[in-house]
C-alpha cells in the first residue's frame, strides 16, 4: 500500500514540476530552469539526509559509474519536459511521458537489464499499452 501512495504522490509532484519548470523557464529559459531546479532539489536532498542523520551515504563511492548517469539524465528529462510543455500543454506531455516510461520499463523487465528480473511480456501489458496510446489519441483531439 505504501508503494501505491509513493507512486502516486510520485505523478502529482512530476506534474507539479513540470508546470513549475516550464512557467520558471519562461522567464530565465529551459536549460537555467533545468540548472535552478537540480541545485534546488540537491539541497532539499542534503537537508532531509542531515536531518535524518542518515550516515549511509559514505556508501556513494561504491555505486557503479553507470549508474551514476542517473543525475545526467534528470537534465535531460527537464528539458525534455519543459520544451514539450511550452509546445503541446501539461495533459499530452504526461501522458507521453507516461506511456514512454512505461513502454521503457516494460522493454528493461523483459530483458533483464540493469540487474532487474526478466519478466516475460504478456498479451495484457500489450494491450495496456496500446490502450494507454489510444487514449492519448482521443486526448489529442
Amino acid at each position: 500500500m505504501r508503494g501505491i501512495l509513493f507512486a502516486i504522490s510520485g505523478g502529482f509532484f512530476l506534474t507539479l514540476q513540470s508546470v513549475a519548470n516550464a512557467r520558471i523557464s519562461n522567464g530565465i529559459g529551459t536549460w537555467q530552469a533545468a540548472t535552478l531546479t537540480q541545485m534546488t532539489g540537491f539541497v532539499v536532498a542534503l537537508l532531509i539526509t542531515l536531518i535524518l542523520r542518515d550516515r549511509t551515504f559514505r556508501q556513494m563511492k561504491d555505486v557503479k559509474v553507470l549508474y551514476l548517469s542517473g543525475g545526467a539524465l534528470a537534465a535531460a528529462v527537464l528539458f525534455s519536459n519543459m520544451t514539450a510543455v511550452h509546445l503541446m500543454g501539461v495533459t499530452l506531455t504526461i501522458s507521453l511521458f507516461l506511456i514512454a516510461q512505461l513502454g521503457l520499463a516494460l522493454v528493461i523487465d523483459w530483458n533483464g537489464w540493469f540487474g532487474m528480473i526478466k519478466r516475460r511480456l504478456q498479451l495484457p501489458q500489450v494491450i495496456g499499452i496500446l490502450m494507454m496510446i489510444g487514449g492519448v489519441l482521443i486526448l489529442k483531439w
